[in-house]
C-alpha cells in the first residue's frame, strides 16, 4: 500500500513527491541501515535469509556477513546521498532519482517484502519528467522569506 500511495503522489503531486522521497531515503538509511548495523549487525545480515534469487543469499552470507558495519554503513551512506540529491535542485534531482529507481530495483530480489519497490520505482520515474530549478532549501527559505514581508507593516 506503500508503495502504490506514494507512485499516486508521484503522480498527482510531484513536487510534494520528491520531498516526500528525499526525506523518506534519508530516514530509511538511518531509521533501518545505521540502526541495524549499530545495534543488531545479524538482523541486516538476515535482510537476505529468504532472497527470491539465490544470489542474493550468497551474497548476503559471503560479502555482507563477514563486515555487516561496513556494508550497512555504506548502504546508509548511499541512501543519505540520494535522499539529498533529490532534495537539491537541477540536474541532481534527476542523478538522485534514478539513484533510488536502480536502487529500489537492485533491493527487490532480497524477498516478498521488497516486492512492490519497482511500483515505487515507477512513480519516481514519473518524477524524472519534471524539472526543480529549486532545491527544498530553496523553497523553505522563500516561503520564510514571504512569512517575514506579509508581517512587516508598511
Amino acid at each position: 500500500m506503500f508503495c502504490i500511495a506514494a507512485s499516486i503522489l508521484c503522480v498527482s503531486r510531484p513536487h510534494a513527491a520528491r520531498i516526500f522521497v528525499g526525506v523518506f531515503f534519508i530516514i530509511m538509511a538511518v531509521g533501518v541501515n545505521v540502526v541495524l548495523t549499530v545495534l543488531a549487525p545479524d538482523q541486516f545480515i538476515r535482510l537476505g535469509d529468504e532472497p527470491l534469487l539465490p544470489f542474493y543469499g550468497w551474497v548476503f552470507q559471503n560479502v555482507f556477513a563477514p563486515a555487516p558495519h561496513i556494508v550497512g554503513i555504506l548502504a546508509a551512506a548511499g541512501e543519505i546521498g540520494i535522499g539529498l540529491l533529490i532534495l537539491s535542485r537541477g540536474r541532481s534531482v534527476k542523478l538522485g532519482l534514478a539513484g533510488a529507481i536502480a536502487f529500489l530495483i537492485v533491493i527487490t530480489p532480497l524477498g516478498i517484502w521488497t516486492l512492490p519497490n519497482p511500483v515505487l520505482a515507477g512513480g519516481l520515474a514519473w518524477l524524472l519528467k519534471e524539472e526543480y530549478p529549486r532545491s527544498v532549501l530553496d523553497l523553505l527559505r522563500s516561503r520564510r522569506h514571504r512569512k517575514v514581508t506579509k508581517g512587516t507593516a508598511i
